[in-house]
């Protein structure tokens, strides 16, 4: 009897065990999910963007996320200097790495095209005017996004990353520093604050710190972006979620 007891609660132990590694596999985004945001400089309102999951693709034979990003500005804030930005990636749908990067920048006068394909295969990534050798399974700012939703972040962990976006490689960190509570138009959310960094220096050369706050729950949300510059703060907020 003691021997069946132990043997039943032994499958049962058993079943849990392997839901609960399906279940933290679960990934916490599908196609169709958008994530709209509130942009604002300074806490003033001055844009919106979006994330968006279109659907999976075939890139090099593997399947891959098409996720879309744009950015525009709106009333004074368009007129004094004008964004509007889409920036489309292809990330694999098991690993969350880069396939393909494509960007069309416009900022005031400023002006930028760049598709980059990585070959993992034959370990390049390939641009319309150069190809350089890799030995890294690339995420870049997007893809490192929807990946972060997909693991459990420990508190001053350090991940390390590599990135190529069509002019130079870039090796970069990322750390949980703590949870925060974060008011967004959506709502209130409990969050990891996540800072990038690189080589102990902020991220971006001429930009302050940067920090994420990732909501601590099931879909680990990307609530809220913020850059500090020289002359202010960037910050996305979000509000809609579909």
């Amino acid at each position: 009897m003691k021997a069946q007891s132990y043997s039943f609660l032994k499958k049962i132990f058993i079943t849990l065990f392997f839901i609960s590694i399906a279940w933290s596999k679960e990934v916490p985004f599908k196609t169709g999910e958008s994530l709209k945001y509130t942009a604002e400089f300074n806490f003033i309102p001055v844009g919106q963007a979006e994330l968006y999951v279109t659907g999976i693709e075939q890139i090099n034979g593997n399947d891959a996320y098409h996720v879309t990003f744009s950015a525009n500005t709106k009333g004074l804030a368009d007129q004094l200097f004008k964004i509007q930005d889409k920036i489309d990636i292809w990330m694999d749908t098991k690993e969350f790495f880069t396939h393909r990067l494509k960007k069309d920048i416009n900022e005031g006068n400023y002006q930028k095209s760049v598709d980059v394909i990585f070959d993992y295969d034959k370990s390049v990534a390939r641009t319309e005017t150069k190809e350089v050798a890799i030995d890294f399974k690339a995420r870049d700012s997007f893809s490192m996004f929807y990946y972060l939703r997909t693991i459990l972040l420990k508190e001053n962990e350090v991940m390390s990353f590599s990135s190529f976006e069509g002019r130079k490689i870039v090796h970069y960190n990322l750390q949980m520093t703590g949870k925060e509570i974060v008011k967004s138009p959506l709502g209130t959310f409990s969050c990891k604050v996540i800072r990038p960094f690189s080589d102990g220096k902020n991220l971006f050369k001429n930009a302050g710190d940067m920090q994420i706050w990732i909501s601590d729950d099931k879909k680990r949300l990307p609530v809220k972006i913020q850059i500090k510059m020289k002359f202010g703060s960037m910050m996305l907020l979000l509000k809609k979620v579909s």
